[in-house]
């Protein structure tokens, strides 16, 4: 572990500041962009109150700003100290259900946000053909189906990351801290 310097620290701060007013910038821009065309367009966002939009265009402005300041702090961490990624190990024996595990374990939060996404817009279609519900009784519904398929995806993804547990990660007798010093070495020799 590198203990930072205050110079290292206020660059990354300064880094992390830049791309958090860039994502803003790019954020406010794009939700106004979006508010200005739906306001034009739908009747239903017309109908929105002005702090219901105000939210609406605050959270992608707010959701813009954490993710660019996050990956550009980021960025400067790979590009000051480089990344770290272990070998992999290939095994040609590998099972079809053994990588499709390995591809859902490595990918859990991808596959969840994923299902939410898609869990809702199809409950939302699911739930338009209803003619005898309301807007709000169908926008509750949607909600409901969309969160029970969640529930059912982050108990699978539990299930998947408890098998995960009791596997070993590593072959047998491998020394992963000598992977590492060697990696970092190799990286302090390019340095130097």
């Amino acid at each position: 572990m590198k203990v930072l310097t205050k110079q290292e620290e206020d660059e990354h701060y300064q880094a992390t500041i830049r791309g958090g007013v860039k994502g803003g910038t790019i954020g406010l821009g794009v939700t106004i962009g979006l508010a200005l065309v739906a306001n034009r367009y739908s009747r239903f966002f017309q109908g929105l109150t002005l702090p219901v939009k105000a939210f609406l265009v605050s959270s992608g402005t707010t959701a813009a700003t954490i993710i660019l300041a996050e990956q550009a702090g980021l960025k400067y961490e790979r590009k000051k100290y480089g990344h770290y990624e272990p070998p992999k190990h290939h095994d040609p024996q590998r099972s079809y259900t053994k990588a499709a595990k390995d591809f859902i374990s490595d990918n859990r939060y991808s596959i969840l946000c994923g299902s939410w996404v898609l869990s809702m817009a199809g409950s939302i279609a699911y739930t338009s053909k209803n003619k005898y519900l309301t807007l709000s009784q169908k926008v509750v519904q949607a909600r409901m189906i969309s969160q029970a398929l969640t529930i059912v995806m982050i108990l699978a993804s539990a299930g998947v990351s408890m098998t995960d547990k009791r596997e070993a990660k590593l072959p047998a007798g491998s020394d992963q801290w000598k992977e590492m010093v060697a990696a970092e070495e190799k990286k302090m020799n390019k340095v130097a």
